[in-house]
């Protein structure tokens, strides 16, 4: 992720892959947002990219997402899995907000 109003960090890697999106997995750490603050909605972008597999390792806990990124990416007919490293996720975050 950039610096507050950058691109998220999905959509960074977006912009930096210039393959095909056959047979391409997004695996991210937090769920993508879902609404539009100072940049897109990151399961739009997602959704429209042609990616058919996103691995979530956390739901977002921000009300304002908190499973409508899923929703999104479902709709759009993206194979959506959750959960995977999540424990190591939750220990980074702990660690990170100094709550370890």
């Amino acid at each position: 992720t950039q610096a507050i109003g950058g691109n998220h960090a999905e959509v960074q890697a977006l912009n930096a892959y210039e393959g095909s999106m056959d047979g391409v997995v997004a695996y991210v750490t937090l769920e993508p947002c879902s609404f539009v603050g100072r940049t897109p909605a990151c399961a739009n972008t997602l959704a429209r990219s042609g990616i058919k597999h996103v691995v979530v390792a956390l739901l977002d806990p921000d009300k304002r997402n908190s499973g409508k990124g899923i929703a999104i990416l479902e709709k759009a007919g993206i194979k959506v899995d959750i959960g995977l490293c999540n424990q190591q996720v939750n220990g980074f975050l702990a660690q990170y907000l100094g709550k370890s």
